[in-house]
Order: structure tokens, then sequence, then C-alpha cells
């Protein structure tokens, strides 16, 4: 089918937060068009992650407070509050409710340090009404549903999170933005976005051909340099790994470690999940090259075995349990650990939903449902104001 000429809305990329936005803007009645290079949704970073519908940003409650003051630090949780309420809106609503699970977080501590930092986190959390809970080893070991080593001080615990199976939930979300009336182009490489004079409007410049639109929406999180070479400054491409085990007979929560630099969880047919140990890497996996038109960096067998040589020391349980696939992703930082979320400085009709430093998954609804907002003149005061792109401009 040939590229339309001419769209209302015009979203590059299709992974969660493009097609996201496309599903809240067709139900709002609007046709927006999604424009992919790729041959499906998800095939890029949005599944390759472990589906971890988490609450809070980059970094834990306390430290959001002392870094951005109370009020924003409390929007930025409370964005995720929001956003997981969403998530199990919707995924009611639209039959995908095998594409997520609930569960619950604990982050654990092996160090004086950070069990600090956990423990004022609960504190904070509690200030603020959001049900949270420092708990000491044994209390751990018990919520947690299995072993934990002797290293570990205690940890920091939270339920009411969900998790989902990422590339299910995203083409599920594509399918039904498509049910309500959003077109999606794929095998499409968008290669820039310029403006036109008259009536603020936008030409997309793809390979298939030129696309005017009222708005344009990037949505391609470590690639959004591509169409817009000015952020390239403020995105860092990041390689993250996971491995997969084989199911296991108990059952645990979301965790994370090291301040998140090793973390896990499980699938909802057992099997378990381990990433990061970025830390243990020439520069911690950061400016990572990611070949023209590919999905991912290079992947590396070394790490992959360091994960899996790593997992039946932080679950004794584990011992034994086979790896069954390992994949590689790509993430994109930024230099304050927020988002760049919003309306592309001094540019009327030009969005950007990009660089969420690992955490796309806890604003997978919350910033795009309020973005298809803003796109339709509304408030959209939903998105924290320090994922605002004009912060560096």
């Amino acid at each position: 089918m040939p590229l339309p000429a001419r769209a209302e809305v015009c979203v590059l990329g299709a992974g969660v937060m493009g097609s996201t936005v496309a599903y809240w803007l067709a139900r709002a009645g609007l046709r927006p068009l999604v424009l992919e290079r790729n041959t499906g949704p998800a095939m890029g970073s949005s599944g390759r992650n472990a589906g971890r519908v988490i609450q809070g940003g980059n970094a834990q409650h306390a430290l959001a407070v002392d870094r951005f003051g109370h009020d924003e630090a409390q929007a930025i949780y409370r964005a995720t509050l929001v956003n997981r309420d969403l998530l199990r809106e919707v995924t009611a609503r639209e039959g995908l409710d095998e594409t997520r699970a609930p569960t619950a977080k604990l982050d654990l501590a092996d160090s004086e340090d950070e069990a600090l930092e956990l423990k004022r986190t609960a504190e904070a959390l509690l200030a603020d009404g959001i049900e949270a809970e420092w708990l000491d080893l044994p209390e751990a070991r018990t919520v947690f549903g299995t072993d934990l080593p002797d290293t570990i001080l205690g940890g920091l615990y939270r339920p009411g999170q969900d998790m989902v199976h990422s590339v299910a939930y995203v083409r599920g979300i594509a399918t039904a933005a498509q049910r309500h009336g959003a077109d999606f182009s794929f095998g499409v490489n968008a290669v820039s976005v310029e403006p036109i004079s008259q009536n603020a409007r936008w030409r997309v410049v793809t390979d298939a051909g030129d696309v005017v639109a009222d708005h344009v929406v990037v949505a391609l999180n470590a690639w959004a340099p591509t169409v817009l070479p000015a952020i390239a400054p403020l995105i860092t491409p990041v390689r993250g790994q996971l491995v997969q085990t084989a199911p296991v007979p108990f059952r645990i929560p979301h965790w994370g470690l090291d301040r998140g630099l090793v973390y896990g969880g499980q699938n909802k047919d057992g099997s378990l999940l381990l990433g990061g140990l970025r830390n243990t890497v020439p520069g911690r996996d950061e400016h990572i090259a990611v070949p023209p038109g590919a999905n991912t960096p290079a992947f590396s067998t070394e790490l992959a075995e360091r994960l899996g040589r790593a997992l039946p020391a932080l679950l004794p349980d584990a011992t034994g349990v086979p790896i069954v696939r390992a994949w590689s992703g790509v993430m994109a930082f930024t230099p304050d650990r927020c988002p760049l979320v919003g309306a592309w400085p001094g540019s009327e009709g030009l969005w950007l939903m990009a660089a969420f430093n690992g955490h796309g998954m806890p604003y997978s609804q919350v910033v795009p449902e309020q973005m298809a907002e803003r796109i339709q003149g509304g408030q959209g005061s939903g998105i924290p104001a320090a994922f605002d792109p004009a912060r560096f401009f």
C-alpha cells in the first residue's frame, strides 16, 4: 500500500511509546499514521526489555526529592502510579489480560549506604501516602519467595507492581490502535523531519516518499537523533543484556540490587529473568555503537555468561537451572536521567518522546496518553515538568 501523502498526526516509531500514543489518539477520534522501519511493532528496544512496569523514576524516591525537590519528585512517582492503573485499564478493555500479571518489587541492599538510601525512600514514600516498607533479611526472604544470600542486609518492599510480556503487550496495543482507526506503515525508514513555512506543518522525509503532517511525534528513543540531530549530545546509547532461565517452581517479585545495576523478575511461565552487570564492563556499556538499521548493539557472549554465573550466587535456589535465552538491547540515557517528553522547543506541532533511561515501561501508558491530550490542545499536565526537553535548550 502506498504511503499516504498527508496525515493529521504522523508518529515515528511503533515501539511502546509510538504504538500507545497512536492508540490514545485513535480513541479520541483522530487517524494517526505510524511509520516504522521494521516489519512489525516492538522489534527494537520495546521488545527487548524485561517488561517491568515498576514504580518511580530512575532514582529512588528519596534521592529524587534531593535532586528535584519534593513536588517534582512526587509528580514523577505519581506518574508511574497513574501509568500502572492505565495499563490495567487498557489491558482489560482491549483483551490483553494475558500479557500482564501483578507482582511486587523488592529493592535489595548489600551495603550500608544503599540500605540507608532504601530506608530513606521507604520513609519518604510513606510520608507521601504510598505503601512501602523496609524489611530486614529474614522478612525480605519471606516476601521474596525463595532464599537470599547472607550478604543481603534487607530490602525496600513495594506491592502493587505489574509485569508484562513486552512483545505481546506492545503488539496488542498496536493492534488495538489499528482497531480504533490508526494506520501503521511498516518497512518505512524516516530520514528527516523538516518544517514547512506555511500553516506550521511538517514534512517527514522517508525512503518511501514524503508525508506532510500537522503534528509529528518522534518516538524513536535511542534512534531519535537520526531525525532530530540537535539532541544527539543529550542521548547516550547504553547496551543492556538479559538472560532467561527455564521455569522454576518458586515465585519471586521484581527485584533490584546495586542501585538497579543488577535486576530481575519472573515471567508468567515461571522462567526467571536476570539483567544488568553493566558495571562489570569498561565504560558500563555506555556510548555503545548501534549499527545503522540494526535493532540492537552487538551481543556480548561474555556478559551473558557472566549473568548466568551470577544467578546462583544471587538466587541460591536457581542453582543448576539452565539458561535458555539471552539477548541484548539499547537504552537511551540523558545527563539528568529524566526522559525527553514534550514539545520540541520553538516548533509548534513537533513532539518528542525519547530517552527513558531504561525505564520506559513505567511510563508506557501515562506519557502517551498525556501526549495525545497535548496534541489535541489540552494541558497534558500528567507529564512531569522535569521531562520537558526545553530544560536543555
